[in-house]
């Protein structure tokens, strides 16, 4: 499900799985709820998994296309995480979400620097 067109929500547990494996990030074991995140290129990729969920699908995952240029969906997805503690839903995993999205928000300038990209203020500060 696309949100905005940067940020997009998987509960293909299939899906999921497969991109869990193919980046090397896959669950050791599946007794707890679990979270992870890991960048694919420019995008950030957030993982859930729910070990009690009685829904068919166990696992969810955000994704973030080019996080650095796109901190407005990093946003959304921080204010979804907050409104999740709030909710009493999943506390620790939900917590520990929200800390590594804003572990990476506060990162965005050095990623941008390791990606190759100018700062927004650094380019407005060449051609003023």
């Amino acid at each position: 499900m696309n949100i905005q067109p940067t940020l997009r929500i998987v509960s293909d547990d299939v899906a999921i799985i497969d991109c869990l494996v193919d980046h090397g990030e896959m669950f050791k074991s599946f007794d707890t709820n679990k979270t992870t995140s890991f960048l694919v290129d420019e995008d950030f990729h957030i993982v859930f998994y729910f070990a009690d969920s009685k829904l068919e699908n166990r696992f969810m995952m955000y994704i973030v296309d080019n996080f650095t240029e796109n901190s407005d969906c990093m946003e959304l997805v921080l204010n979804h995480l907050e409104h999740q503690i709030k909710e009493g839903n999943h506390l620790y995993i939900m917590k520990q979400a929200k800390s590594k999205v804003l572990d990476m928000l506060y990162m965005t300038d050095t990623f941008r620097a390791l990606f190759g990209k100018n700062n927004a203020q650094e380019t407005n500060e060449l051609y003023h």
